[in-house]
């Protein structure tokens, strides 16, 4: 019982992460919000996996549903940051893959967000500075062990 009520703890202190990740990391004036925040995690999914996948897997992995990730894609697509690839095995199945012009565009969109980061942080003395980024350390790695 004391595992559960440390699992609620941790639930609630997650959640209310949520509206600072929202309004001060995704700031709209960094003209990233909306249906953009979505295509920047496309991108992001396909430049991490560094190989091609199909559009099922990517809306799998997106929580998005299929009508929404084909919009998404047909715009990606349209906006010259990822292509279409047929699956050499299986001709029913297309795969999506990042261009070179959608990796920049991700990398600037990085840039900016840390930057605005970096402008947040100023707010805070030395001592907030090396606690914040020990746990987040240490928040990453025991993260990075659930499946």
């Amino acid at each position: 019982i004391v595992t559960d009520i440390i699992k609620e703890r941790i639930a609630e202190n997650l959640i209310a992460l949520l509206p600072f990740y929202h309004k001060k990391i995704f700031q709209p004036e960094l003209g990233i919000t909306g249906m953009q925040a979505a295509q920047y995690r496309t991108l992001g999914v396909l430049m991490r996996g560094g190989t091609a996948l199909p559009m099922s897997e990517l809306g799998k992995r997106l929580y998005i549903s299929k009508p929404y990730m084909t919009m998404l894609i047909d715009q990606l697509i349209q906006d010259g940051l990822v292509q279409r690839i047929p699956d050499t095995h299986d001709r029913r199945v297309i795969n999506i893959t990042i261009t070179p012009k959608g990796s920049r565009h991700l990398k600037q969109a990085a840039s900016l967000y840390k930057e605005n980061i970096k402008n947040i942080l100023s707010e805070l003395d030395r001592q907030d500075l090396e606690d914040l980024c020990q746990s987040l350390e240490k928040l990453r790695s025991i993260i990075s062990r659930i499946n």
